[in-house]
């Protein structure tokens, strides 16, 4: 039997269709990649590779204003943080801003206002009720309270040590009363500095003074608590301009206090006085 070749037939149908789908392939593939460049470089550019991008721009800026080369780095960390900050409208304002805060926009994106929706911080009522009171009360201490020289502090200090320096707080305070006291009675000087050194005919009116004893002693912490509240407006004395130790003071001394002064009360060793018209007023 002859064998008879065949030429042209299924195998050389099978090769050319090989070749024929590979030249396709190829096709293809060539194809995806110039497209992928293609999308990979408009991308870049729309995400702002380039150095030619917009990041904000007011309603009256010209559109040359978008072809400048712009080079910005975004911060970050706390630079970012604070960057971010500044650039927060405050509450209540309006600013014009395109896109959102750090976007790379797209020229022609059309300009927005952006309002702050912070709210401003309240302070609740009882607070305000709080802070006002406490307002008040600094007024009132501040206007209660004396002024006064350096000097006549230092001399107050002294007086009231070395006149009440064993007697309570209580005590303390009302010698510093009776000197207030009298600095703003006209028959007196106005000054502490002079009060406490006052002389009258002669005689001293502090027997510290006349001892010499106010220079001796030295002004305990009780003592300038004391002097401090008298001059904030602590006042026990109902006006007393005088005060007397009956135990260690001269005879004629009791008899003129007896006789010309009233008597208002007595607090440790001491008793406290003013004058009779005083009193009536």
């Amino acid at each position: 039997m002859r064998k008879t070749r065949l030429t042209g037939t299924h195998n050389d149908k099978d090769k050319s269709g090989r070749e024929h789908n590979s030249s396709f392939h190829s096709f293809v593939s060539l194809s995806v990649c110039a497209l992928t460049v293609i999308a990979v470089t408009g991308g870049c550019k729309l995400a702002g590779t380039e150095k030619h991008k917009v990041y904000a721009a007011s309603e009256n800026e010209s559109s040359s204003l978008y072809s400048e080369d712009v080079d910005y780095d975004l911060p970050s960390g706390i630079a970012g943080v604070v960057s971010g900050v500044n650039a927060t409208p405050a509450a209540g304002s309006t600013v014009n801003r395109i896109g959102i805060s750090c976007d790379d926009v797209i020229v022609g994106q059309r300009v927005r206002k952006v309002t702050s929706s912070a709210v401003e911080m309240n302070v609740s009522e009882s607070m305000a009720m709080t802070v006002d009171t406490f307002d008040a009360k600094v007024v009132s201490a501040s206007s209660s309270a004396k002024l006064m020289s350096d000097e006549d502090y230092e001399n107050l200090l002294q007086i009231v040590e070395a006149e009440a320096g064993t007697e309570d707080l209580k005590g303390r305070i009302l010698v510093a009363n009776v000197i207030m006291n009298r600095v703003k009675y006209p028959e007196f000087p106005d000054n502490a500095t002079d009060v406490i050194w006052q002389y009258i005919d002669g005689v001293a009116q502090f027997s510290p003074i006349a001892d010499g004893r106010i220079s001796e002693v030295v002004p305990s912490d009780e003592t300038k608590e004391a002097v401090k509240q008298a001059l904030e407006g602590v006042d026990y004395s109902d006006g007393a301009l005088f005060f007397i130790q009956r135990s260690a003071a001269a005879k004629n001394n009791i008899q003129w206090f007896d006789k010309n002064l009233k008597k208002l009360f007595k607090h440790g060793v001491h008793e406290f006085y003013t004058y009779p018209e005083a009193a009536q007023q």
